[in-house]
C-alpha cells in the first residue's frame, strides 16, 4: 500500500470511530462535571432543548475541555453563566460547527451532531440522506 493510499484509510478510519457511542468510563472520567449537566447549560446557553444534544457529542466536548484544563471555568459557568463569556461563546460555536476551537487548538467533537444541520429544516450533513428519493423536488413546508 503506497503512503497515499495508507493516508486515506487511516484517515478514513478516524472519521469512522467519532460515530461510534463514547465509552462510559471516558464519560466518567471528563472531570466533577457530569454529561447531564453540560448538556442543561449547554441548551442554556444555544437556546436549544435539551434532546437537540447528542450525549456522545457532549461527552467529547467534556473530554476535550478536561484535556485542555478548562474544568475550572466550566464549573464557574454552571454556577453563573456569565462568568466566562469566552468559553461560554467557544461553547456555543462548538455545539453550532460540531469544532471545539480553544487557544488555537481545534478538536472535532461531532459532526452530523453538530446544530447547524437543524437550523434548516432543508439542511443535512454531506454525506448522509436527506430523506426518501426525490425529497429535495418539493419546496419546503412554511
Amino acid at each position: 500500500m503506497n503512503l497515499r493510499r495508507r493516508a486515506i484509510f487511516f484517515s478514513g478510519l478516524s472519521l469512522a470511530g467519532l460515530s461510534l457511542p463514547f465509552p462510559r468510563q471516558a464519560q466518567a472520567a471528563a472531570g466533577t462535571v457530569s454529561v447531564d449537566d453540560f448538556i442543561a447549560l449547554s441548551a442554556r446557553l444555544c437556546g436549544r432543548p435539551a434532546s437537540q444534544l447528542s450525549a456522545d457529542m457532549a461527552a467529547r466536548m467534556l473530554a476535550s475541555l478536561r484535556e485542555q484544563g478548562q474544568m475550572d471555568g466550566l464549573a464557574a459557568l454552571l454556577k453563573n453563566e456569565s462568568a466566562d463569556p469566552a468559553l461560554a461563546r467557544a461553547l456555543c460555536v462548538a455545539w453550532f460547527s460540531g469544532r471545539l476551537s480553544m487557544a488555537g487548538r481545534d478538536t472535532l467533537v461531532g459532526y452530523q451532531e453538530a446544530l447547524v444541520w437543524s437550523s434548516a429544516s432543508f439542511l443535512h450533513a454531506p454525506g448522509s440522506c436527506g430523506g426518501p428519493t426525490g425529497y429535495w423536488a418539493e419546496p419546503p413546508r412554511a
